[in-house]
């Protein structure tokens, strides 16, 4: 995640993530559901966000100000890893990222206000130490401090470094949003998924057809039919594959270069003016070091 400094103020990025695959088990005593899901980190269209002092404590974000932020919550984990109360500080999110549609715009935007923060006020904390403090925030909060290619467990926090092909993609979205705890609701009155089948991800963007997943498709599109036209208006464009972001409501178009993907996304702008079309890729990991 990269940032900006002035004296006055850090400047951080936040990116969307994209799940290649995931897995979903039933729901735990605690009200979690355990997960196995590939996060990646995708380059391209970020939200920005900017924290500096302030006499007392704010958050500017479109939509979703004040303490119904998770950058508020973020603040709140910072000082408590710290051990010690933190001078006041604002943050200001310039949106670009769309809310509700699976790709992490709010963890994002809370681990960007982690880092930030962590860096304006000097008080160097470790990754596993910013790491901690995200995890009180949010499931996937950790996720967006560790960046790259992360398998990712128990309900969501636990990561470990994972290899992934590089590809470029669009990330659909229409203004309608979806609820997570609506979706995994829904998840809970279906039929249980297959079993996870174990196969590691392939090598290049050619196999991720046949290997993504995701396990709350079937419930995201009890909730909100109009996915399935968005599905396939993405896979009509020439996605290869077409999945669900997350518990939805965007819908990720993968391809496997930059021209095949500016070529979808021009399509997909012209079938669907209603949409929010951005493009972004991800680089690529190797397996991680033994």
């Amino acid at each position: 995640m990269r940032g900006v400094s002035t004296r006055d103020r850090v400047t951080a990025d936040a990116p969307p993530k994209v799940n290649l695959r995931l897995l979903v088990g039933q729901v735990r005593p605690d009200g979690y559901h355990p997960l196995r899901t590939l996060m990646v980190a995708l380059q391209g269209p970020v939200d920005r966000v900017t924290v500096s002092p302030s006499t007392e404590r704010r958050v500017s974000c479109p939509g979703v100000d004040g303490p119904a932020n998770l950058a508020w919550a973020a603040l709140d984990a910072l000082e408590a890893e710290a051990g010690e109360a933190l001078p006041t500080l604002a943050v200001d999110i310039d949106k670009v990222l769309p809310a509700q549609a699976g790709i992490g715009g709010g963890s994002s935007d809370a681990a960007a206000t982690l880092l930030a923060a962590d860096r304006l006020l000097g008080l160097g904390l470790t990754p596993d130490r910013l790491e901690r403090a995200a995890a009180a925030v949010g499931s996937d909060v950790p996720f967006f401090i560790r960046g790259g290619a992360q398998w990712a467990t128990g309900r969501g926090e636990v990561l470990e470094p994972a290899a992934a092909p590089p590809f470029e993609c669009v990330i659909a979205a229409s203004c309608a949003g979806l609820s997570t705890p609506a979706v995994y609701a829904a998840f809970d009155s279906l039929p249980a998924p297959p079993p996870d089948d174990g196969l590691p991800a392939p090598p290049d963007a050619a196999g991720l057809p046949r290997w993504c997943r995701n396990d709350l498709w079937p419930a995201a599109r009890s909730l909100d039919p109009a996915l399935e036209a968005l599905h396939a208006d993405v896979e009509a464009a020439g996605a290869a594959p077409a999945l669900l972001c997350g518990s939805g409501s965007a819908i990720c178009g993968i391809a496997p270069d930059s021209p095949a993907a500016d070529a979808l996304a021009r399509r997909l702008v012209t079938a669907r003016p209603d949409l929010l079309v951005l493009r972004a890729g991800f680089p690529g990991a190797a397996p991680p070091a033994d």
